[in-house]
């Protein structure tokens, strides 16, 4: 640590040094790539970066002030994971300086960015540096630091153990350290738990048009359930009539499968970032994507051979006693094998910030281009005697106003069921090709038809 003996100007800024003539919101950035660093580092302040000369002093308010700023940064959400106990400020130092360890969780974010020193600089990290940091962190760390919401209640999960006639004991589940505080483990097991998981089902084969949007949060236990209870009911049953007695029921996706991707996606997802688990709903497929890579370097072909390496080992060990989970390692390979024999199969997919598995809707069957769309509207046009076809969305707001005299850009919306933005560019289109009038102006515009419908 350096004082106002050293000899000036000091020493060169480093991986380890930085200096501030003042104290700013830009030390943030600063803090954040020292806890990703590999020794200690130091922020001196009232020196200039450019002369390396001491041209500020601070009073003892002034320390204080800047002790309980630096304080609310760290106990916040701003950094992740928490860096409380790797940041401290020397209000007592000659030089007034901002010490920061280097942390056991990296990479920690600020904002979710992540940072790194460059020699004298605060540089985003790479893709690459990002994915190096999470194949190195050790595979417990999460579930073993201490959480930083210690209010922390367990109805639901008491719930579970009761049904399952086993003790609730917080010391034994791994819930709290040596002096009683609370550990990441009780945080995703507890009532308070905020990370979610975020379902969105679509129409057709697109992203283009929601149907529904769903968000899940609480215990982990919880969310599996609700997860999955919302995943059946969007399960389509198709069922064919043969020569025999009964006929032959099959759901879109078999119930094994859902269940060990969102039980996979949920348990072994990385709970240091900050990403929800996500589910998007197709009519042809399902895809369930969970943040961070596969842990510990794996990769697909080992998982599909059975290699297992929990992330979050002592959450596997939870749900394994309330029999969320079987046996380790045979999840993947459940999914695939409940495929067997059908044409469409699973895809999995592993990234260095996320993995992803597609599950095929056995009951999709693509529509045919010799398929007739749902409306189909021929409208005159001019005297020429050449005709506008409409089909598909315009087709339905000419069969609406087969019946009503006009349709404003609300009903338009609630009609197709698109954003304000879409429907507009519905109506535009439609008084461009002159099939539509515009009556009005402002909020109060709606919109006619302009030409006769010749088939109705």
């Amino acid at each position: 640590m350096l004082t106002r003996d050293d000899p000036q100007p000091l020493p060169n800024e480093s991986n380890t040094i930085e200096y501030k003539e003042t104290f700013n919101e830009k030390i943030k950035k600063e803090i954040a790539a020292f806890l990703n660093g590999e020794e200690v580092g130091y922020i001196y302040l009232g020196i200039s970066d450019r002369t390396r000369l001491i041209v500020q002093d601070f009073s003892d308010s002034e320390r204080h002030k800047i002790e309980e700023q630096v304080s609310r940064w760290i106990s916040s959400s701003l950094y992740y994971p928490s860096p409380i106990g790797l940041v401290r400020v020397h209000t007592e130092a000659s030089i007034l300086n901002i010490e920061v360890k280097p942390g056991d969780n990296k990479p920690y974010s600020l904002d979710e960015r992540v940072y790194q020193r460059n020699n004298s600089e605060s540089v985003k990290a790479s893709p690459e540096t990002v994915n190096r940091m999470l194949r190195n962190q050790s595979l417990d760390s999460f579930d073993k630091s201490e959480a930083l919401d210690q209010d922390l209640s367990f109805t639901y999960l008491k719930t579970l153990f009761s049904r399952a006639h086993i003790a609730f004991k917080p010391q034994a589940l791994g819930f709290q350290t040596s002096s009683g505080a609370y550990m990441n483990t009780a945080f995703l097991m507890s009532d308070q738990n905020t990370n979610v998981v975020k379902i969105a089902v679509f129409a057709g084969t697109t992203v283009q048009q929601f149907k529904d949007r769903k968000e899940i949060s609480g215990p982990l236990p919880k969310q599996i359930d609700d997860v999955l209870a919302y995943l059946y009911l969007n399960n389509p049953l198709s069922s064919t009539i043969t020569g025999r007695g009964q006929r032959d029921d099959q759901q879109g996706y078999p119930t094994i499968a859902l269940r060990e991707a969102v039980v996979n996606a949920v348990t072994h997802r990385s709970y240091f970032s900050k990403s929800p688990v996500q589910i998007e709903i197709f009519d042809d497929r399902m895809t369930i994507m969970s943040p961070g890579p596969l842990p510990g370097g794996l990769n697909t072909e080992a998982i599909m051979s059975g290699q297992t390496l929990p992330r979050n080992p002592n959450v596997v060990a939870i749900l394994y006693r309330l029999e969320y989970i079987e046996n380790y390692g045979t999840g993947i390979r459940r999914i695939f094998d409940s495929y067997q024999g059908e044409e469409s199969q699973p895809h999995l997919l592993a990234r260095e910030d996320f993995v992803k598995m597609t599950l095929p809707n056995l009951n999709y069957v693509p529509a045919k281009k010799s398929d007739v769309p749902s409306f189909i509207n021929v409208v005159s046009t001019d005297e020429s005697g050449s005709v506008t076809v409409l089909v598909g969305e315009q087709g339905h707001i000419i069969e609406y106003l087969k019946t009503h005299n006009h349709i404003t850009r609300r009903e338009t919306e609630e009609l197709l069921n698109v954003k304000a933005s879409q429907a507009n560019n519905y109506l535009r289109e439609m008084v461009a090709q002159g099939v539509l009038k515009r009556l009005g102006a402002g909020p109060s515009s709606r919109y006619g038809l302009a030409r006769q419908i010749l088939n109705q």
